[in-house]
């Protein structure tokens, strides 16, 4: 058997990473060490940003920011040394406008660095997110025939797919992130060939959350929602080592989610 270099990847909304960076943002990456990280809800232009954001020492970064100051923007950092190639964007101008996509081709694998629309409160977005969402799959399909790699999908998806990814289904049946129409898409995303990672790992467990509302102690007392995800399609599964959440990390309202993977 050949021996297997272990890499991993991390994946957070940071929620505004200037905010983010006031609270410990640098002190998770020392600590962390992931060889990748993409990053969700960035809200800045690299101008606007610090120089250690912007040319973070052991990485390179490149940023996928939304035309509209403080808004959305996704980032990918990876590790200097690995070889990789990125496009921003998913060649559709009403999704790329916003920064929600980060594409990047390494070696034995393609990654989607994605930050998913929200639905709004109101369900008015639900129909652009539902786009959104089948434009990623179409794409990450063409990208694997085209390019004979396996691709994995990470980033803050607003969807709980299944009741046992929140803590109060019952009350959230009418709301965005748990609408029956947004769910039916995650099957579909199923059935075409893509594997939620992190519940090959813990199929039946419930308690496991991503995000929390800064309302009412919800994050102390974990009542949360499982919105953040690392899914791949079905061939790559055997090479997940270990796909693992971080509540503990604070700095936002989503906490970091981690792939370990093993590559030849």
């Amino acid at each position: 058997m050949l021996n297997k270099q272990v890499l991993k990847i991390s994946s957070w909304n940071v929620a505004g990473i200037r905010a983010c960076e006031k609270k410990g943002f640098h002190d998770w990456v020392a600590a962390s060490k992931p060889d990748i990280i993409c990053l969700q809800e960035t809200k800045a232009l690299p101008e606007q940003l610090s120089e250690e954001l912007v040319k973070p020492g052991d990485y390179e970064s490149l940023y996928g920011s939304a035309e509209r100051k403080g808004y959305s923007g996704v980032s990918t950092w990876v590790k200097k040394g690995i070889e990789h190639k990125h496009s921003i964007g998913l060649g559709v101008e009403e999704f790329d406008i916003e920064g929600r996509c980060i594409i990047s081709e390494f070696e034995t694998f393609i990654l989607f660095n994605c930050y998913f629309p929200n639905g709004k409160r109101d369900h008015s977005r639900v129909p652009y997110k539902l786009e959104f969402c089948r434009k990623v799959a179409t794409k990450a399909l063409e990208l694997k025939k085209k390019l004979k790699k396996e691709v994995i999908i990470t980033g803050d998806y607003n969807t709980a797919h299944n009741e046992i990814d929140l803590a109060n289904p019952k009350t959230n049946k009418k709301s965005t992130g748990f609408l029956p129409i947004e769910r039916d898409w995650m099957d579909e995303f199923q059935e075409q060939g893509f594997t939620d990672l992190f519940r090959t790992f813990s199929p039946d467990e419930s308690g496991h959350y991503t995000w929390w509302t800064y309302r009412g102690d919800c994050r102390e007392r974990n009542i949360g929602w499982r919105i953040d995800y690392f899914w791949s399609t079905n061939e790559f599964v055997t090479n997940v080592k270990s796909c693992t959440h971080s509540p503990e990390i604070l700095g936002s309202d989503h906490c970091p989610i981690n792939l370990e993977i093993g590559i030849p």
